[in-house]
């Protein structure tokens, strides 16, 4: 399976997040998708580029028994 990254990011001064999956994923690598993801929009609208890792699986029935609905 292929390791997912959430990506979060400001984006004309409102805060935005995606989850991309990849095997690695840098800032530089965030920002150049994201500029592909709203263009046409200036390159400068997308500020504050962070990564992170997602490490728990949000694939189906992985829920925690206790938040299911009987």
């Amino acid at each position: 399976m292929t390791p997912a990254f959430l990506i979060s990011y400001i984006l004309n001064d409102q805060p935005m997040s995606v989850v991309l999956h990849q095997e690695q994923l840098s800032v530089d690598d965030a920002r150049r998708f994201l500029v592909a993801l709203h263009s046409p929009l200036d390159e400068r609208s997308i500020t504050d580029v962070q990564v992170s890792k997602v490490l728990r699986s949000q694939e189906r029935d992985t829920t925690p028994g206790h938040y299911r609905q009987p």
